[in-house]
């Protein structure tokens, strides 16, 4: 991924862990892809990342979170960080479950993603080509 980095855009400090806050996220970040001119497939992408992210927040950290994305040339770089201490866990795929599809969806649409731990929790980042 390239280093040549826009600024980290914070869309707002600090949102709860909330269902609401996944539709209000997701409305933040469509806006700033169209400010960067980023539509089509690849902002769709972006925002299916971002909404995995954010609903995994809520449904398994269970913390305040911040969000974060950033313009890196070729790629757009999300970040969530929560202030759970418990590891990823990436389920195998099962055609039958209704849920635990999201780090693979993640996995799938991203150039590279992962997941850093530090002191005050975790950060998961993904880079999407556009």
């Amino acid at each position: 991924m390239s280093t040549d980095c826009e600024p980290t855009v914070q869309l707002d400090v600090e949102h709860e862990p909330i269902p609401a806050a996944t539709a209000q996220v997701r409305g933040r970040v469509r806006a700033l892809l169209a400010q960067w001119r980023i539509g089509g497939t690849a902002a769709e992408d972006i925002l299916l990342v971002v909404h995995e992210m954010v609903a995994n927040v809520i449904d398994h950290a269970r913390t305040p979170f911040r969000l974060a994305v950033q313009l890196c040339g070729s790629f757009v770089r999300v970040s969530v960080h929560d202030a759970s201490r418990r590891p990823l866990v990436v389920r195998a795929f099962d055609p039958e479950a209704t849920r635990g599809r999201g780090l693979p969806l993640i996995a799938a649409i991203s150039e590279r993603w992962g997941c850093s731990q530090q002191s005050d929790g975790k950060t998961v980042w993904a880079a999407i080509p556009v």
